[in-house]
This record gives structure tokens, C-alpha cells and sequence, in this order.
């Protein structure tokens, strides 16, 4: 089921517990230990992409004081498994977190158009995440302990617990993709009917997600609305992100674009998520896909993304 316009971002506060850490007082994981790491903190970590699996993951977390996301300071990440016993906690990974921002973001303002003509004017400060990547390789609780600068001062050893799926909702990396029959310009009288951004355009609604794949180049499925983005996270990213990525590639790649709420009816206020979003089993917007030529996903991004996050994917598929 396509939960409308949800995206999960959790809080990682101090009474966050897991399996098996009530039994373990003493344990740096414990609870009441979570807690301490983050007691002298004058910020909230949250996870700003859904909820991992095991596998390769792009985990984005931001930084928030009373609402506001911090954008000016530099994370590391220790990643742990527990594997059922939080006494025998086994380091898997250290991750220096790239910072995510939309580049229009570094400025002060930036605005996109909304379907009925409206202008929303989005902060800088609230488009920033910072991702690390993570072979998780086991389903269960895990944790990170992670270190940030900001504003000239250290605070290390913030934890914070979360749960790995043994299976995401959406293609894993690797998965093959369904081959989705989306509705295309053919099927419309208008383009506005599965298009929302201002201007559309009309080269990523030319061919179904089948139809791009049988071309045998890379694909770029971007699920992404950009007049009924619902959360802070979403971003302007048909505006910089996928448009820059096709003035970039052009032919060579093939993108294809799709609403992922039914326009007639989220122009009447509903949301409700299209056929090819339950498909591809989406709980969160805006999603992009890197697609091999086979089918299989060679890259997922969701929330705040960069353009040159997905060049260094098509690169090195172009390349290859």
C-alpha cells in the first residue's frame, strides 16, 4: 500500500530502545546509556529516508534545533550490529557523511511553482541531510554512533538504535524492477494530466518504463511531484536534479518521469498514489531510480538528493 505523501523521519531520541538491551544495564546501548550520549546535545538527530534494509542503503540523516535543519557541520558515522545480544556489539563500518543540499538550497531562498500557479518559497537550512552508505548484512537491530562538528564544537558519541528489514518495499539494489506500463503522452489530451511541473517537459513522458528499458540504455525513473511534495525533505528535485541530469545526457539516457499521486485528484485535494507507485511498492516521494540497461537497480535515491550523486552512477554504467 502507497502511504499518500508519508515519509518516514523518525527522531532518534534518548528513550529509544531495542531487543534485548533492557537486560543489559550496563551496556553502552542500554537506554538510559542512548539517553547520556545525547543529553548535553543542543540538537535532535532523524532519519531522513526510510526505514533500512539488509543490503546496500543510502541512510540520510539531519540535524534539527526546534525545527530548524543544521546545515554547516560535518558528521561521522560508526555503524553497529547486535545481533541479538547488544554485550557482543561488533563494529561493522565508519562513514564520513557526505552533506546533501540542493545547491539553490546554499543560498538564502529558493522557490519552485506549484500546479495552480502559486510560488512556495523554501529556506536554505531546510534541505540538508548527510548521507553515509551502508552495507547492512543482517535484518534486526543495529546502531550508529556518530560524531559531529558544528559551529567550532565536537560532540562525539551520540547513538541512537534502528531497525533493518529483511526486505525493503521498494526494488532493493540489484532487484530487477518491474516492467511498468505507465500512462504516457499517448494516453493523455494534455500533458498536465501526468505532469505537474511548470513547464513540463515532455521528453521524460515519451516512452513507459518497459519501453526504456527495451532501449538498452541506462533509465532514471524519477517519482517525483513537484507541485504536491508534502514533506520538508522533498526538495525541488525535478528542478535540480533530474532536468540537469538530462541537459547533461541527454539521448544517452533515458528518463522517464512519473507523478506519483493521481493529479485530477490531488488538484481536488486528495492524494492518491497512481498504479505504477504501488507497483514499484513506494511509502515515500520523491524516489529516483538508476536502472543497468537489464532492468536491475544500480542506484535508489530518496528525499534531499544531488545531481552528481546519480552522474557518478551513470558514469560509471556509461563507462562500463
Amino acid at each position: 500500500m502507497f502511504l499518500r505523501g508519508w515519509l518516514p523521519v523518525f527522531v532518534f531520541v534518548a528513550i529509544a530502545m531495542f531487543a534485548g538491551c533492557k537486560d543489559s544495564e550496563d551496556s553502552i546501548w542500554s537506554a538510559e546509556a542512548i539517553a547520556q550520549s545525547g543529553a548535553d546535545v543542543p540538537f535532535s538527530v532523524i532519519r531522513a529516508t526510510s526505514p533500512p534494509s539488509v543490503g546496500l542503503n543510502r541512510l540520510a540523516i539531519a540535524l534539527t534545533d526546534r525545527g530548524a535543519l543544521l546545515s554547516d557541520a560535518s558528521v561521522v558515522m560508526r555503524t553497529y550490529w547486535f545481533d541479538d545480544q547488544p554485550e557482543k556489539v561488533s563494529q561493522i563500518v565508519e562513514a564520513h557523511a557526505e552533506v546533501i543540499a540542493n545547491p539553490r538550497s546554499l543560498t538564502t531562498t529558493f522557490d519552485h511553482h506549484h500546479d495552480d500557479g502559486t510560488i512556495h518559497l523554501h529556506e536554505g537550512p531546510k534541505s540538508t541531510v548527510y548521507v553515509a552508505h551502508l552495507d547492512l548484512h543482517e535484518p534486526g537491530w543495529w546502531g550508529i554512533e556518530a560524531d559531529v562538528e558544528l559551529n567550532g564544537k565536537r560532540y562525539e558519541g551520540i547513538r541512537f538504535t534502528f531497525w533493518v528489514l529483511e526486505e525493503s518495499s521498494e526494488p532493493a539494489i540489484g532487484a530487477v524492477v518491474p516492467r511498468s506500463k505507465q500512462r504516457t503522452l499517448r494516453d493523455v489530451t494534455d500533458i498536465s494530466e501526468i505532469d505537474s511541473a511548470i513547464p513540463p517537459n515532455r521528453a521524460f513522458h515519451e516512452r513507459t518504463i518497459a519501453e526504456a528499458l527495451d532501449t538498452g540504455k541506462p533509465v532514471v525513473v524519477a517519482f517525483v511531484t513537484p507541485a504536491f511534495c508534502q514533506t520538508r525533505f522533498c526538495g525541488p528535485v525535478m528542478e535540480s536534479v533530474i532536468l540537469p541530469i538530462y541537459e547533461r545526457y541527454g539521448t544517452t539516457v533515458e528518463i522517464v518521469h512519473i507523478e506519483p499521486f493521481d493529479l485530477a485528484a490531488a488538484r481536488q485535494g486528495e492524494l492518491i498514489s497512481v498504479p505504477t507507485a504501488e507497483e514499484w511498492g513506494l511509502l515515500a516521494e520523491p524516489f529516483v531510480f538508476v536502472l543497468k540497461p537489464d532492468g536491475t537497480v544500480a542506484a535508489k535515491f530518496q528525499g534531499i538528493m544531488e545531481s552528481e550523486e546519480i552522474v557518478t552512477v551513470l558514469d560509471e554504467l556509461l563507462s562500463s
